[in-house]
């Protein structure tokens, strides 16, 4: 990264130097030297680039596992950047120096309107309504429900041991036709999540349709088929994800999901422009998986109420049952309150209950039995609380 920004750096100073008058030149007039200055040769370049970023950070306490903790944490410090080469072609990059390059593709729209374009690169994944959305404009300190962390593949243990931020390598076609009212995604992704190769010469298909009944109300439907393969990474010896022990590593598998959503916001507004003036909005989502014979379901539904000019309440409620046969369930239920400071800046307080069902932690408990096979006891995880406090600060 350090080279690759020391060789931008050098190649940019080379051409300053090379666009400057030579030194006998220097008492021509004015005008001259205006048309050989930075402004005028790199003006048009950056009024094609726009760069923006935002950083998370915050205190939290819980008490998991039956432990009380609490830390400061910093979890995020994002830079954008999107280039709009020409009308039709642009570029987009994303990287959170917290962790890693997280996006970086182009598109070209390929009809004169909105109806066609194409996306190359590693981009957010065509699965559910929450996905798309960055966690600057989420309203959950935990930023997405547990299915869309878990079915979306921002984190999932068949994918490796890290997270992969619902984002993936492939090429989509999108577009909106019937004047904005249904837009469309279709894409074919390696379905292994970012920076990793593919491994397996499986892809993953995935569709997604949004339709606006009104500005400020949509419906979404949308799907995945395809085949994973497990991670070599595993937390016991003999299998990958605690959820499904008979998916070893390195084994292709089925892995389907599908979504049904929609979104409600009392207006539409932009909230870059009119950060004192927000709407109410509440969004739900029931959401299937299934992950070679394991089926899971989950879903949510939160509210952003605004108060005063600058203070909301946040209410969720976010489910998931990661094994239906198994009933390993998840429930959690969060009520907070967000104060914005400026646009793109905010406080946000949260409390979470959370009840959990079947959920094991670390290793069992096993009582030998001379007579026949073992006693097997799961380590269960205990129903936990927790409080977040974070601060987001965009530019």
């Amino acid at each position: 990264m350090k080279k690759s920004l020391l060789t931008l750096t050098f190649a940019l100073v080379a051409l300053f130097a090379a666009a400057q008058p030579p030194q006998g030149q220097l008492s021509q007039p004015n005008a001259n030297r205006d048309s050989l200055s930075p402004r005028t040769i790199f003006g048009p370049l950056f009024k094609r680039i726009q760069v923006h970023g935002y950083l998370q950070a915050g205190y939290e306490f819980n008490n998991k596992l039956g432990e009380n903790s609490n830390e400061f944490n910093f979890k995020r410090s994002n830079i954008v950047a999107f280039a709009q080469i020409t009308d039709r072609w642009s570029f987009f990059f994303l990287h959170d120096f917290n962790s890693e390059v997280q996006e970086f593709y182009t598109d070209f729209r390929i009809t004169k309107g909105k109806g066609l374009n194409i996306r190359f690169g590693q981009m957010k994944n065509s699965f559910g309504l929450e996905n798309p959305y960055n966690p600057e404009q989420l309203e959950l300190v935990d930023v997405t429900s547990q299915a869309t962390t878990y079915l979306g593949g921002t984190y999932d243990p068949l994918f490796s041991n890290k997270v992969m931020f619902g984002r993936d390598l492939g090429v989509m076609l999108f577009g909106e036709i019937f004047n904005s009212k249904l837009k469309y995604e279709l894409a074919v992704m390696n379905g292994q999540g970012i920076n990793i190769k593919d491994k397996n010469n499986k892809k993953d298909y995935l569709a997604k349709l949004d339709f606006y009944a009104m500005p400020n109300l949509r419906f979404l439907v949308s799907g995945q088929l395809g085949t994973g393969c497990a991670a070599d990474f595993h937390l016991s010896d003999k299998f990958v994800s605690p959820y499904y022990q008979s998916i070893l590593p390195g084994e292709n598998y089925r892995r389907d999901r599908w979504s049904i959503g929609s979104e409600y916001k009392s207006f539409v507004n932009n909230p870059q422009i009119e950060w004192k003036r927000r709407p109410l909005s509440i969004r739900g989502e029931v959401m299937g998986g299934v992950d070679g014979e394991v089926n899971s379901l989950g879903g949510y539904a939160t509210a952003t109420i605004p108060l005063f000019a600058t203070v909301d309440a946040i209410a969720s409620y976010d489910y998931i049952n990661y094994n239906t046969d198994e009933d390993m369930k998840s429930t959690k239920y969060i009520i907070g309150l967000q104060y914005w400071f400026y646009s793109n800046c905010r406080i946000q307080l949260q409390y979470t209950r959370g009840i959990l069902e079947n959920l094991s932690a670390g290793e069992p408990t096993i009582i030998p039995n001379p007579q026949g096979p073992p006693t097997i006891i799961p380590n269960l995880q205990p129903d936990y609380d927790m409080v977040q406090l974070q601060i987001q600060v965009g530019f």
